[in-house]
C-alpha cells in the first residue's frame, strides 16, 4: 500500500507541476504577473512567496492551478487605467509601459499560448522522461535470435527452420530481435537475403518480407527476467536468471510454452520446479489475475517478464528514440480516445484516479524504470485530455477565446461564469463516472 501511495503521489506531483509550470512560464514570458502557483487544492501545507508569486503545496494533491493576474475580467488592467494618481497634492500621468497587464487584457494570441503552455509542456516532458530512461537504463532488447517457424508460412516455404539463428539481413548484421524487426520493416514487401546459422553452418535464404505475417518468432528459453516486487514468483523465492524446468510435471522448453500454461491458470495452484543458485528448487505458485490490455482479456500471471538485456545507445539515438516513443504514445492515445467516442472501445475501459494509483503501484513494483515509463504515458494523456473543448479545461479556454475572436467581442462576466460552471459540472460528472468504473472494475 505504501509503495502505491508514494508512486501515485510521485506521478501526480510531476505531471501537475510540469503542466502548471507551462502556464506559469509562458505568462512570465509575456510579462503577465502570476499571483499563485499551487500543487493541490485547499489550505496550503507548504508555501513560499517569490516575487509576486505565492508558491504552495496544498493538502489535496488531485490537481493544481496557477492564478494569473487579471483572470477576473482584467481587474489589474482596470486598476492601472486610472487617469491619475495623487501623491501629496501632485498628479502624475501613468504611461502605458508602467501599466500592469492582466490575463484578459493581453492580446488573444498571448492568452491562447498561455493556456496551451500546460498541455504542451506535459507532452514535451514525456520526451524528456524517455530520454532519461534510455540514457540511464538503456533500451531493453530480446537477445535471442533462434527462431520458431509457423507451419505454412512464407518463412517455411523459403527454407527457414526451427532453431535456425538469424545473424544478418541482406548483409546487415542484426544482434537482437528488435533490430531484426526494424530491418525487416524497412524491406516490407521486398525480397531479402536472410543470413542464418544452422547446426554450426552459415547459409543464406531468400525471403519476401510481409510484416503483417512474418511467420517467425523468437525461441526464448524459460528463464526469468525481472520480477515484480511481492508478486507470486518473488514470494516463492524465485530470482532473476532462474531457469524453469517443469510445471506440473510438464517439461518447459520455451518461454511462450511457460507463459501459455500460466495464462490459463488463474487462481489454480501450479507446481514449479526450477534451477537457481546451482540448486534445484520447487514450490507451488498460484497465478493471479491480470488484465492484458493487448488482448483485452484477463489472464494469469506470476509477476515475471522474459529475459532481456540492456542496450546502451549514442545520445543522438536516445533523443530520436525518445521522440519516436512519445509520438507513438501520443497517436495511440488519440486513437484510443477516438475509438471511445465512436463506441469501438467500451466506456468501462476509462480509468480515473484509482486506476492511476493502481497502475502507479504496479509499475513501481516492477522497478523505477517502469514507473518512469508510466509517468511519460500519464503526462501525455493529461496534456491531451486538457485539450478537450470543455469549459474549465484548457481546451475550453481556447475554444472560448476563438469564439470571442470571431465575435470580436468578449463574453460578459456573467456569461463566462455560467460557461465555467457548466464546465465544472461536466468534469464532476466525468470524475464520478471514471471513479465508478474504477470501483466496479
Amino acid at each position: 500500500m505504501l509503495v502505491t501511495i508514494l508512486a501515485f503521489l510521485f506521478v501526480l506531483a510531476f505531471s501537475i507541476t510540469i503542466h502548471e509550470f507551462g502556464h506559469f512560464l509562458i505568462a512570465k514570458l509575456f510579462k503577465i504577473p502570476v499571483e499563485k502557483f499551487s500543487i493541490g487544492y485547499g489550505p496550503p501545507l507548504i508555501r513560499r512567496r517569490i516575487g509576486e508569486t505565492d508558491f504552495r503545496i496544498a493538502y489535496f494533491p488531485l490537481g493544481g492551478y496557477v492564478k494569473i493576474a487579471g483572470e477576473d475580467e482584467g481587474e489589474i488592467a482596470k486598476k492601472a487605467l486610472k487617469d491619475t494618481e495623487s501623491t501629496e497634492g501632485n498628479t502624475t500621468q501613468k504611461t502605458p509601459e508602467k501599466q500592469a497587464v492582466g490575463f484578459y487584457d493581453a492580446p488573444i494570441h498571448k492568452r491562447v499560448l498561455i493556456v496551451l503552455g500546460g498541455p504542451v509542456f506535459n507532452i514535451l516532458s514525456a520526451v524528456f522522461v524517455f530520454i532519461v530512461i534510455f540514457s540511464v537504463f538503456g533500451l531493453l532488447v530480446n537477445p535471442y535470435m533462434k527462431i520458431d517457424v509457423l507451419t505454412g508460412s512464407e518463412a517455411q516455404d523459403a527454407g527457414l527452420m526451427r532453431n535456425d539463428s538469424i545473424v544478418s539481413v541482406s548483409g546487415k548484421t542484426v544482434s537482437d530481435w528488435e533490430e531484426l524487426l526494424d530491418v525487416l520493416v524497412e524491406h516490407d514487401g521486398h525480397a531479402v537475403t536472410i543470413g542464418l546459422v544452422r547446426d554450426g553452418d552459415f547459409m543464406e535464404k531468400q525471403f519476401v518480407v510481409n510484416t503483417d505475417s512474418l511467420g517467425i518468432m523468437p525461441l526464448i528459453p524459460p528463464i526469468l527476467g525481472s520480477l515484480k516486487l511481492d508478486g507470486p514468483a518473488h514470494k516463492a523465492g524465485m530470482k532473476q536468471g532462474d531457469l524453469i524446468l517443469r510445471i506440473d510435471d510438464e517439461k518447459m522448453e520455451t518461454w511462450h510454452q511457460m507463459v501459455n500454461k500460466i495464462r490459463v491458470s488463474i487462481d489454480i495452484p501450479l507446481h514449479f520446479v526450477w534451477q537457481g543458485d546451482a540448486m534445484i528448487k520447487e514450490a507451488t505458485i498460484t497465478p493471479v489475475s491480470f488484465y492484458d490490455h493487448t488482448t483485452q482479456d484477463t489472464v494469469g500471471q506470476i509477476g515475471a517478464i522474459m529475459p532481456l538485456v540492456r542496450k546502451h545507445l549514442p545520445f543522438i539515438e536516445v533523443v530520436s528514440l525518445a521522440t519516436q516513443r512519445s509520438a507513438e504514445v501520443f497517436w495511440l492515445t488519440l486513437k484510443t480516445i477516438y475509438q471511445l467516442i465512436i463506441g469501438r472501445i467500451s466506456r468501462r475501459a476509462i480509468g480515473g484516479p484509482i486506476a492511476i494509483a493502481q497502475l502507479s503501484g504496479e509499475s513501481a513494483r516492477w522497478g523505477f524504470e517502469n514507473l518512469l515509463g508510466l509517468l511519460a504515458i500519464i503526462s501525455i494523456n493529461l496534456g491531451l485530455i486538457n485539450l478537450f473543448p470543455i469549459p474549465a479545461l484548457d481546451g475550453g479556454h481556447v475554444m472560448i477565446s476563438m469564439i470571442e475572436a470571431v465575435r470580436n467581442k468578449r463574453f460578459s462576466h456573467r456569461t463566462r461564469l455560467i460557461i465555467q460552471q457548466v464546465g465544472y459540472a461536466i468534469i464532476l460528472l466525468l470524475i464520478i463516472f471514471v471513479t465508478f468504473n474504477d470501483i466496479t472494475r
